[in-house]
């Protein structure tokens, strides 16, 4: 039994001998190229350590040895190279770009200004001061109207002609003078050009408020003519930085790059580099001894899988979700510390592993096989650990823990089972870890720091697993148990819109889950599977459920159609149950044993109809009432159909006497068997005579037959009081009309 039932895991499929090595040429080559492939990738992450001496610091990180060069070498200093480019670029001045005709613009603003002014001055029209200021606006540009203040055109429209006269001259050429200055717009260049303007106007006019008015109307005119380019200056200063020649060093034999517990930096980096200690040669000999290792192992467990598990070497789908596995976990062994930012002690990668290869067995023995998980573990913890030289102990510590995590997860029936697995994966870390270091004579210290990982490790693995099924079962087509858990729950809509459309047949399924649940766990079938597909078998039925006798309350709808019509009404809701499987996205897996619950057998009860009205009992026409299903393909399929068919039956035991159920569950089980349903579906005859006995016992405690007593104060009920007969009559044979119910009852409750 499983944690998450799955066609692969459950080890219920189809697995002929005969049959276990007829694979199509294409699927042979497929698995070969998936071999090389995975002998490839794992070879290559099992020797990334194969590099000598290397250095993996980073800067900010404190050296727990000294290195000392081992040659020497001429090398480009990075960081002193780095440095004298940006001292170069920082030199480089900031880059402006020329505004065309500023200074020509801002007089000719400024000559506009005045022969406004000089016109309003003189129209004999404006008698008004405010009237003329008006003039001056309109007939202005409205950017120059804006700059200017009444304040500021009142003492220039007022000024005597010569005044006025003085004043243009003077600031047309002062304006000129200063716009042809450089005047850079981030700069306070703006301001100190109309200041200047200002100072030197007042300077030569004189302090008057005339020549105040007209500084105020000239300076607003001076505008920047030098506009900054900021990627112009980024051009000049990386062309100046590229000027720059590299900075060379030397490192002579025998210098100490780094002492011990000195603190990295970029330098430290630059010398580590040249030296090829950060990217070093790999170890090509070595490389070569752990890639001919992981092939052994890989050939092997193929070879394994290929005679003991068939049915799971003929599916690459599996194949492939087993070699993802066992490359993410050799993944996470040996990047998962980088990954986190750890710089892990021999120690620590020890215990790293351990969690690794404890994850990797159970989720391959959740979505795989049990037995494959215990050789997964086996090869991972001896392949893995020798190609990383770790020490022995450290293989034992995860082939024992990676064992357990197999184990414990090789059961779960509920979500809480989660819980007590990771407590139990916890102390076997624990265990390990205190048994083992003692024996190697571990300080305490480490001992302890050892006991964290231990549990971190546990509920880390099951973490790692209940995110690994939740990302890898629907991809790879696999119904686990978490997944059927959550399916089992009667809050469910599909279940709940069954309860209240057809609730006859929501107590028929709950029937018929407890019945062939119970047979399950005696043949080592899985029992949450079958007891789930139950709930679903008759989903069909709600899309006309008063056609079944179950859901009839007042008449049967079947007196009024003829037998093909209603045959035809019956086998429908297989078709019918697989429309709402797909609406309500129910897993594969379900799909597969609705439609094999009645496999191809005979609508017996409305064929015997037809064939009475006929007089024709021809195999052409007991085809027409046949189910054009699929047989049963597994014990759990045929389980359910068993079931399916007992508990209907069981339904017209007017008086179920331990007997009378005998003879109702041999009488199906042997129409099934002779009608050949069960041919395909692995059940052997001992499972049979388990799962009529487990029939028998379930529908006995469930019917609970109660003794039948006379009247009181009759005759014969003194007498059977008298003589312990009272039970004689419950124990008689099946009447003729009970037979017939039997048959209507059996047939439209599907």
């Amino acid at each position: 039994m499983l944690i998450f039932h799955s066609p692969a895991a459950s080890g219920q499929r189809k697995n002929d001998p005969d049959k276990r090595n007829v694979v199509a040429p294409s699927l042979r080559v497929g698995r070969v190229l998936m071999g090389i492939s995975l002998v490839v990738i794992l070879s290559l992450l099992l020797s990334i350590h194969l590099f000598p001496e290397r250095v993996s610091l980073q800067v900010g990180d404190v050296s727990p040895v000294e290195i000392r060069a081992h040659r020497t070498v001429r090398y480009v200093d990075v960081v002193a190279t780095e440095r004298l480019r940006e001292e170069a670029a920082a030199s480089v001045g900031k880059v402006y770009s020329t505004v065309p005709r500023a200074a020509a613009q801002a007089r000719e603003d400024l000559a506009s200004i005045f022969n406004v002014l000089r016109r309003a001055r003189v129209d004999p029209d404006l008698y008004s001061l405010a009237a003329k200021i008006d003039y001056v606006r309109k007939n202005l540009r409205p950017d120059l109207s804006a700059v200017l203040q009444d304040e500021s055109l009142r003492p220039l429209l007022m000024a005597d002609a010569r005044t006025f006269g003085r004043i243009e001259s003077y600031a047309m050429t002062l304006i000129q003078r200063i716009c042809s200055t450089e005047i850079r717009d981030d700069t306070d260049d703006v301001k100190m050009a109309r200041s200047e303007f200002r100072r030197r106007l007042l300077e030569y006019l004189g302090n008057t408020v005339y020549s105040t008015a007209a500084a105020d109307v000239g300076s607003n005119l001076i505008r920047p003519n030098r506009l900054y380019d900021p990627q112009a200056t980024e051009k000049v200063k990386e062309r100046e930085r590229q000027r720059v020649p590299p900075k060379h060093a030397q490192i002579f034999r025998g210098e100490v790059i780094i002492s011990k517990n000195e603190r990295v930096t970029p330098e430290h980096l630059d010398k580590f580099t040249a030296l090829g200690l950060r990217h070093p040669r790999a170890d090509y000999v070595s490389m070569t001894c752990i890639a001919v290792l992981v092939a052994i192992a890989v050939v092997f467990a193929i070879a394994y899988i290929s005679r003991y598990h068939a049915h799971i070497y003929a599916s690459t789908k599996l194949l492939g979700l087993l070699a993802l596995i066992v490359v993410l976990s050799v993944l996470g062994l040996k990047l998962g510390g980088t990954a986190l930012g750890l710089n892990l002690s021999g120690a620590q990668s020890g215990y790293f592993a351990m969690i690794w290869i404890a994850t990797a067995g159970m989720l391959v023995a959740t979505l795989v096989s049990p037995q494959i998980a215990i050789l997964v573990v086996a090869l991972l913890a001896t392949t893995s650990q020798l190609a990383m030289a770790q020490e022995l102990r450290w293989s034992v510590a995860a082939l024992i823990c990676g064992f357990v995590s197999a184990y414990v997860v090789s059961d779960i029936r509920h979500r809480s089972d989660l819980m007590t697995a990771a407590l139990v994966v916890s102390l076997t870390n624990l265990g390990m870890v205190w048994l083992i270091g003692r024996i190697s004579g571990d300080p305490l210290n480490e001992l302890l720091e050892g006991s964290g990982w231990a549990v971190a490790g546990g509920i880390g693995s099951v973490g790692l697993l209940w995110l690994g099924t939740a990302a890898l079962e629907k991809p790879f087509g696999i119904t686990t148990h978490n997944r059927l858990l959550e399916l089992a729950d009667t809050n469910n809509p599909i279940l709940k819109r069954l309860l209240m459309e057809a609730p006859g047949t929501y107590s028929h399924s709950v029937f018929v889950g407890n019945i062939a649940a119970a047979a399950a766990e005696v043949i080592g079938a899985d029992p949450l599977l079958v007891r789930v597909a139950a709930y679903y078998h008759d989903v069909g039925k709600m899309k006309r459920p008063h056609f079944f006798v179950e859901n009839q309350h007042v008449e049967n709808i079947h007196d009024r159609l003829n037998p093909s019509l209603s045959a035809l009404v019956i086998r429908s809701h297989i078709k019918d149950g697989l429309e709402l499987a797909k609406e309500y996205k129910l897993p594969p897996l379900l799909c597969e044993l609705i439609a094999q619950h009645h496999g191809t057998s005979v609508v017996r009860y409305f064929y015997q109809q037809a064939a009475e009205e006929s007089d024709n009992n021809s195999a052409l026409l007991e085809q027409q009432f046949r189910y054009e299903g699929v047989k049963p393909q597994s014990k759990e399929a045929a389980l359910l159909m068993l079931a399916d068919s007992v508990e209907a039956a069981s339904r017209s035991l007017s008086k179920p006497t331990l007997g009378r159920i005998e003879d109702m569950v041999d009488k199906i089980i042997g129409e099934r068997l002779s009608d050949g349903q069960l041919d395909e579906s692995d059940l052997t005859f001992k499972d049979i005579s388990r799962i009529r006995d487990s029939f028998v016992r379930t529908l006995t405690s469930m019917m609970h037959a109660r003794i039948e007593y006379p009247e009181p104060g009759s005759v014969e009920a003194k007498k059977a009081i008298a003589d312990g007969s009272v039970d004689k009559e419950s124990s008689e044979g099946t009447s003729e009309s009970e037979e017939t119910k039997k048959g209507r009852s059996e047939v439209t409750t599907g």
